[in-house]
């Protein structure tokens, strides 16, 4: 199948899906630059754009061009910059009544350096006023916002207020996502109440200072009891989703995890990319989803590698929350942003039983990468829509794989983000075949939101 003979979802849901977001929100001025410079280097744009951005505007964006009714709760400036930050979500369906606007203050914003050779960006971030409990009300107030959502989402900022809605959302029964992007003070407190976490590749051996990914997976998911799953974006590495049985189950093995990704990932490789396009990007690019494997006879009781040192785990924890520190204005208050604990699973902790999950990125045209800014909160938006709507789990990271590749064909966060009708039916609505790349995809059936 080509561009010319794709045929996008021209159909909405058939009902309203509410879903609330609690976080970020601003401008980005991108620079997109030849390559990044070096100290003392004077150079020139090749292109220079100022758009919305913040991780949690993003992936709101992300998620209502899916379909969804997104709800945005955050706080910017009284100036020009925050009515057209206003405006740009609401052209793009997001409900901005819950907007605060702090008079005499400037609006978040960030300057993006897309270098266009190295294929990174480099963000300077400048925040806003700070939103402070106070201005969330009351319970009932809260009770308002929750009202009809099937599920909220924080992208752990403005964490002393967003605890209050997190507990709030868990005592009314909403499940609660939040997003582990980087060490920030207040995000393990977040992270305790949350049903289902995301992270970016390097949050887990941020967290817990572990040597390899592996390990650090299995201590980021057992300190975490309460998620149902943890999901961590590996970028061109694709994703990996460690989750828990419905219900209790006995595992049917202990196994390193380190020995299950290194199958699941020769699996992935194997298979390769759909042989169908799911996907055309708005300047005609074709994007075709990539392989998802689960692995067979979960699940599983993980356990780290033999080699796990962990004193030499604690110290790197404790470098790694300085340097977070340091790069949020913040030196010297490293104790504010270092997890809790630091130790592996033990022999009187509760066991880490769970299905490993992995998916592939999905596959561009040679040179189709314009520029990744805003490729996590893509993922993340179609996250929130997967666990909406209710779509199997290995098909809501298909869909995220492909949403966050068609954003990455466009310089900034959001004007790459696919609506419904540049997607196939099939992929949003999780009715491809399950072994259509011939891998083990698994059978689970992630239960609606709302349930």
């Amino acid at each position: 199948m080509t561009s010319s003979q794709f045929k996008g979802c021209d159909a909405p849901l058939p009902k309203q899906v509410k879903v609330l977001g609690m976080g970020s929100c601003g401008v980005d001025y991108l620079a997109s630059v030849a390559a990044y410079p070096k100290p003392d280097d004077k150079l020139r744009t090749e292109t220079l754009e100022a758009q919305g951005g913040g991780n949690c505007a993003n992936a709101l964006t992300a998620a209502s061009r899916l379909g969804l009714s997104p709800v945005i709760v955050t706080k910017i400036g009284g100036d020009g910059l925050g009515d057209g930050i206003i405006t740009e979500l609401q052209e793009d369906g997001v409900d901005t009544s819950h907007i605060m606007r702090a008079a005499g203050h400037p609006s978040p914003f960030t300057y993006i350096i897309v270098d266009r050779s190295g294929g990174t960006r480099t963000c300077i971030h400048t925040p806003g006023a700070a939103l402070v409990p106070e201005e969330m009300g009351g319970p009932a107030d809260l009770d308002r916002l929750l009202e009809g959502a099937a599920l909220v989402y924080f992208d752990g900022r403005l964490t002393e207020a967003a605890l209050l809605l997190a507990a709030r959302a868990r005592e009314q029964g909403v499940p609660v996502l939040v997003e582990a992007e980087r060490l920030r003070p207040g995000l393990e407190a977040l992270l305790q109440l949350a049903d289902y976490v995301v992270t970016s590749a390097h949050f887990p051996q941020d967290w817990t200072g572990e040597r390899e990914l592996a390990d650090a997976l299995v201590v980021t998911a057992q300190r975490l009891p309460s998620a149902r799953f943890v999901i961590t974006t590996l970028g061109t590495r694709g994703s990996i989703m460690l989750e828990r049985p419905a219900k209790d189950t006995a595992a049917a093995s202990s196994v390193p995890l380190a020995t299950l990704m290194s199958q699941l990932q020769a699996q992935l490789q194997a298979a390769g990319p759909s042989a169908v396009v799911d996907c055309v990007s708005k300047n005609g690019l074709e994007i075709r989803s990539g392989a998802v494997a689960t692995a067979p006879g979960g699940p599983f009781h993980l356990t780290c590698s033999s080699s796990r040192d962990a004193a030499a785990a604690s110290q790197q924890a404790a470098e790694a929350a300085e340097r977070a520190a340091a790069l949020n204005a913040d030196s010297g208050a490293g104790s504010r942003y270092a997890g809790s604990a630091t130790s592996a699973p033990t022999t009187t902790s509760a066991p880490l039983v769970v299905h490993v999950t992995m998916a592939s990125i999905a596959s561009l045209p040679a040179g189709a990468v314009v520029d990744t800014t805003g490729a996590g909160d893509a993922f993340i938006g179609s996250v929130l829509y997967g666990l909406a709507v209710g779509l199997p789990r290995p098909d809501m990271l298909k869909l995220a794989a492909v949403v966050a590749a068609c954003k990455c064909t466009a310089l900034g966060a959001r004007p790459g983000l696919p609506t419904r009708g540049q997607l196939s039916a099939d992929l949003l609505h999780g009715k491809q075949q399950q072994q259509q790349h011939g891998v083990a995809q698994g059978a689970q059936v992630g239960a609606s939101a709302s349930a």
